[in-house]
């Protein structure tokens, strides 16, 4: 036979998943013709350019060298074992060559029609969906049943999208969009404020650096990496916003669309077949419940590291260069479209280096930007060199360098605040997660939900190491995958990060789980071999529409309906506490903005009190809690007269202290169950009949009580001595 083997040269391709032992059967010698002896790829090719045009094959035929007449690659397919060659050597007679029937996929009306209706139906279930008195289950359960059949409806036709024998990139791109807006869009669209007490943090700092133009290093830790909020200033001036109130609300949705060009690069640059390429980021959608997304440093952080992860991927991989980035197909058959992997390579200016230096640029960019984000990074950086898959050699300690050196002058103020040196090493304890206030056991919906987001991690990790497993052969690139979905674990030696490490932990592993676990969910060997021909089947209807596709096929929808039904409690099971009503956003802002500044006494912080430029003149002290004023037992004291004795200690009677209690502070509390709800009651009871206290502000259920004069006089009493304040 004349067929050599310039399909798969085992000395120039990794294995990208065709075992080496099936070359033989296919045909192909072993090892090919040497290197040296033909220039190119091992064949005649250069030196004959007039009779061998192109790659070395008469010019009649076209590129890649086999009769037009074949479909799909141009050689015999279907009508040959295996890989479509004859098993033995030519024999010199004409091949039956098979008759060229119609590709079809999908009909674009059924794509049409599902995908419209999956989106019509999203929004009809929105429109018929009360959000204004959320239960213990949070949004999942208050939102109708037309929105539910809509996404299902979506990972069907997404499903199908897949299972197509040729995919459409434009197709598959609106559904990802789809589910993003599904997924990510909803609480937009539902409710009239953003989601959690934290975003009116962040909306505050950018408030305070657009009204005052500079940070003030020692108010928080944000005024120390002030990279998100100068962007959000900026793009408010440019903008003509007079608030980040006014989108705040969206930024979930934005910042998950804004991710996703990153990832199928990531994905390109790991040469993963084009299936798995999209399948990934369906999985990543529905994977992700940490909610870093919101207005915040975290979401920004999180494209700036996919971005560097890009650039490190595509152009300081070892062997990338401007010749190796062309692109893969998952057929093997497609010579033309194998990366040959060239090992490393001196990076010029024509190649790497101008991305070197936007990598570098984006790193110190990340690291004023987030706390946690660079160390993290740091760590894959680090990864990547120690399986040789990074060049130059030098860029991991220059990130790491980079990431030290801007901790340096800011290590004073966050050990003192964090603790960062006495969590060194506390691997166990740092992984423990969030904690919340001392009290009562957490209801049944509190364990449900957390379950659902630990279910959720569990099944993203467990399908990554399954499809670890069967890409084991393309061991280059699972090495690199493997490293990178777990090695943020590392970082957990160095500190808790709040308590929420685990969740970074999960955060930044699982673009790359993602990858692996589309490995899982469709197998290389599955690509090779093909998907089923839709034209084999008669359509009927929609029964027809499916019985197109095997049963393998629906391995990837399933999963994805799995991940998506898991993330919907995971993500918004807990809105009765994490959603403010405009009033008080509102309510709480114009306070702020006239109040005379001075501290602040909640039960919790879970509020919207710190929205305005002023929010760091007014410190807060929760109420209750491991750290609260009240340490003794409530039912055995006056709370009021308790609170204002400690007011006046603090102060000295020079300047004023508010109670504050507002309607998310009451469903937090009843979410968790932190405190008897009893408590609450007798607060507010106490606070409206003392004369140390008045009301100043009661705004469907949120409250503000401001001490009186006649607190200086008061008698002595129990009180706090030493308060625990912080600014919001």
């Amino acid at each position: 036979m004349d067929y050599v083997n310039v399909m798969y040269p085992t000395s120039d391709y990794y294995d990208e998943g065709y075992p080496h032992e099936r070359y033989p059967r296919d045909g192909y010698p072993r090892g090919g013709y040497p290197r040296g002896q033909y220039p190119g790829n091992g064949y005649p090719g250069r030196e004959y350019p007039g009779e061998y045009p192109g790659r070395g094959y008469p010019g009649e035929y076209p590129d890649p060298g086999y009769p037009g007449e074949y479909p799909d690659y141009g050689y015999p397919g279907a009508g040959y074992p295996d890989e479509g060659y004859p098993d033995e050597e030519d024999d010199g007679e004409e091949p039956v060559r098979p008759r060229r029937r119609p590709r079809k996929g999908t009909p674009r009306w059924t794509r049409v029609a599902l995908l419209t209706a999956s989106v019509i139906l999203w929004a009809l279930g929105l429109a018929t969906t009360n959000t204004t008195s959320l239960g213990l289950y949070g949004l999942p359960a208050s939102l109708s049943p037309l929105f539910y059949l809509g996404l299902g409806l979506l990972i069907v036709s997404a499903g199908l999208e897949l299972a197509a024998r040729k995919l459409s990139p434009f197709w598959l791109g609106l559904h990802v969009g789809a589910l993003a807006l599904m997924l990510y869009g909803t609480g937009a669209v539902v409710y009239p404020e953003g989601r959690y007490a934290w975003l009116y943090k962040t909306i505050g700092v950018v408030q305070y650096m657009d009204t005052n133009g500079h940070v003030t290093p020692g108010i928080d830790i944000y005024q120390s990496w002030p990279g998100f909020f100068a962007l959000a200033g900026w793009f408010d001036h440019v903008a003509g916003v007079g608030t980040p109130l006014d989108y705040a609300k969206w930024a979930q949705l934005i910042f998950e669309l804004a991710a996703l060009p990153l990832l199928y690069s990531i994905y390109d640059s790991l040469a993963l077949p084009v299936r798995h390429r999209w399948l990934a980021l369906f999985l990543y959608l529905g994977g992700n419940w940490i909610a870093q997304d919101y207005f915040s440093p975290q979401a920004l952080s999180t494209l700036l590291s996919l971005g560097i992860m890009a650039i490190a991927l595509r152009w300081m991989r070892a062997g990338n260069t401007l010749a190796h980035l062309g692109r893969d197909s998952e057929n093997p058959r497609s010579r033309s479209r194998l990366r040959p992997r060239e090992g490393p390579t001196t990076l010029s200016w024509r190649g790497g280096v101008p991305f070197l230096v936007a990598l570098l640029l984006l790193t110190f960019v990340l690291v004023f930007t987030h706390e946690l984000s660079p160390y993290i990074i740091a760590v894959e950086f680090v990864a990547l060199a120690i399986i040789g898959q990074v060049r130059p050699r030098w860029l991991p300690v220059a990130v790491v360098a980079i990431t030290i050196a801007y901790l340096i002058p800011n290590f004073s103020y966050v050990n003192s605040h964090y603790g960062l040196t006495s969590s060194i090493g506390s691997f166990f304890s740092n992984a423990s997660g969030t904690s919340g206030l001392a009290g009562g056991t957490p209801p049944t919906s509190q364990r449900i939900i957390g379950d659902c987001a630990d279910l959720l991690s569990g099944f993203m990790w467990l399908l990554a190491l399954i499809g670890a497993w069967i890409r084991r052969k393309s061991w280059r690139t699972v090495i690199a995958l493997l490293f990178l979905t777990f090695s943020p674990v590392l970082v957990l030696f160095g500190g808790s990060y709040g308590g929420e490490g685990i969740m970074r932990v999960y955060l930044f592993s699982l673009p790359w789980a993602a990858a692996l676990a589309a490995s899982a969910l469709l197998p290389l060997r599955r690509l090779q071999h093909g998907f089923p021909d839709p034209a084999s089947v008669p359509s009927a209807g929609v029964g027809g529409l499916l019985t197109r596709f095997d049963r393998g096929s629906f391995r990837a929808p399933a999963a994805l309906a799995i991940a998506v039904a898991l993330f919907m409690p995971a993500f918004y099971g807990n809105d009765s506490s994490n959603t403010m009503s405009r009033t008080q956003v509102n309510t709480t802002a114009a306070f702020l903005d006239h109040a005379t500044p001075g501290m602040i006494l909640c039960p919790e912080d879970n509020s919207s009190v710190s929205s305005t430029a002023r929010y760091n003149q007014f410190p807060i002290g929760t109420i209750f809690g491991d750290y609260g004023i009240v340490s003794t037992d409530p039912t055995k004291m006056n709370m009021a007269n308790y609170l204002a004795r400690t007011v006046v200690n603090y102060t000295n009677g020079v300047s004023p202290g508010y109670v504050l209690i507002t309607p998310s502070m009451l469903a937090d509390n009843a979410a968790y169950n932190y405190v008897p709800a009893s408590y609450y009651t007798e607060l507010e009871n106490q606070l409206r009949t003392s004369k140390y206290w008045k009301a100043i502000v009661n705004t469907d259920g949120t409250q503000v009580y401001e001490i009186t004069s006649a607190a200086s006089s008061m008698p002595t009493g129990a009180f706090n001595n030493n308060p625990v304040l912080t600014v919001p």
